[in-house]
């Protein structure tokens, strides 16, 4: 319940309300946050985790979700997702962006992709991003992405 309303942007201090108007309960501001960033921890240590060397494929795309960072807004989330040559899906990682990505974002994410393990992949597939053909073939290792519409 308490990532629940965290993630709908509501404060700790909102949620501690919520859960004393609701519930009944007291929960303390400071007790909402060690619950959070116990969540953060483990997140960031998902998402250095090492990776499958090969992947048939790998996808690259983004959702638009509501982010609070000092205040609530719209922001894309980046998610890469590899096949790997068992046909099982892994979420390779989730990189929260601005809007405005390019090239040197593209290639930052790619890199960590590799650094993490994941040398090659046999096809790919990138949905929206113009700067894709620039920063997939920079980087090398991939063959360039069959671009995909959102419709």
């Amino acid at each position: 319940m308490v990532l629940s309303l965290y993630a709908k942007g509501l404060t700790t201090g909102e949620i501690s309300a919520h859960f004393a108007e609701i519930y009944g309960a007291s929960v303390s501001k400071e007790t909402i946050s060690r619950i959070t960033d116990k969540v953060i921890e483990e997140m960031a240590s998902w998402q250095a985790r090492p990776l499958d060397e090969i992947y048939a494929a790998l996808f690259i795309d983004a959702i638009v979700v509501k982010v609070r960072d000092g205040q609530v807004a719209s922001r894309p989330v980046y998610a890469a997702i590899g096949v790997s040559l068992d046909g099982e899906r892994d979420i390779l990682g989730l990189w929260a962006g601005t809007g405005g990505e390019g090239a040197k974002f593209w290639m930052a994410v790619l890199t960590d992709i590799r650094n993490r393990a994941a040398g090659m992949c046999s096809s790919s597939c990138a949905t929206g991003s113009r700067a894709c053909p620039r920063w997939w073939a920079a980087s090398g290792r991939w063959p360039l992405p069959r671009r995909a519409s959102s419709t």
